[in-house]
């Protein structure tokens, strides 16, 4: 997926090369792994997992779990890091963020009298734990505009939230608004004209990767299958002579979670 829109991946871990090695063949994996044994790199990066303690022989050494994006001469485009390593960032979102046209996962359409919106997910299906991207694009009849922030409490800002026990954290950037003179109103506002692209992030929380007492004891087992993940979409369109009620239009997108990814057979000694 990443290559066939030009991004070509690699990784970084603190494991040997054998293991590595192993590794790569066991599960297909097509991409370069680096190995970085004692951290040098990850540590003059400043990506060291700190939660993890000294003395944990088996996994201290690690990074946070992240990603760089990388233009062809070495610039940072972009950098993501979760400080929980049972979170995963996916490549479906750096591809819904960076790759124009990129198609993402299911689209809901949203029509109302003054606007037409779509809401895409990053990808239909994901494993507990990744964060997927979100994307708003709204589109406005001429002479129309809906509200940013910052903006008076008697006015609806535009926001995108999402209502479902499988995400434990969202957040939505819009663009910066233009401030313009409402004559009618006689205020200064902050508005959206013509068209709008907003880009957030949706967590889905994590989940043991199967019924252990002690594991269950921190977060509930997501059963593998398709949800509806609920979502509502908030604006006030106003014109230079009529403001309309503020509304609330809800919807819902599919996604399926997937089982976690078996161990890899081990070969017969």
């Amino acid at each position: 997926m990443l290559k066939a829109n030009g991004i070509n991946a690699a990784s970084i871990t603190f494991d040997s090369r054998e293991v590595l090695n192993r590794f790569s063949a066991a599960y297909n994996i097509e991409f370069p792994m680096l190995s970085d044994v004692g951290s040098k790199v990850i540590r003059a990066f400043g990506i060291l997992n700190t939660n993890v303690p000294e003395d944990h022989k088996m996994m201290y050494g690690m990074p946070w779990p992240g990603d760089y994006l990388l233009t062809p001469d070495g610039v940072v485009r972009e950098k993501t890091f979760l400080r929980s390593y049972e979170y995963r960032p996916s490549a479906s979102q750096v591809l819904l963020r960076h790759v124009k046209d990129f198609k993402g996962g299911n689209t809901l359409r949203i029509e109302a009298d003054m606007l037409e919106a779509s809401v895409t997910l990053s990808a239909d299906r994901c494993f507990p734990g990744q964060e997927l991207a979100v994307a708003l694009k709204i589109g406005l009849k001429p002479g129309w505009h809906i509200y940013g922030s910052p903006l008076p409490d008697n006015y609806q800002v535009t926001d995108l939230t999402f209502d479902s026990d499988l995400i434990d954290e969202q957040s939505m950037e819009f663009p910066a608004p233009e401030r313009k003179l409402l004559k009618a109103l006689g205020e200064t506002l902050s508005v959206y004209e013509g068209s709008v692209r907003a880009i957030g992030k949706l967590r889905v929380r994590w989940s043991p990767p199967m019924p252990v007492p002690f594991l269950e004891a921190i977060a509930t087992t997501i059963t593998p299958g398709l949800y509806q993940i609920g979502g509502t979409l908030r604006f006030q369109a106003c014109s230079d002579t009529v403001c309309e009620a503020p509304q609330q239009i809800k919807f819902a997108l599919p996604m399926t979670v997937e089982a976690g990814i078996p161990p890899a057979p081990r070969k017969p000694a």
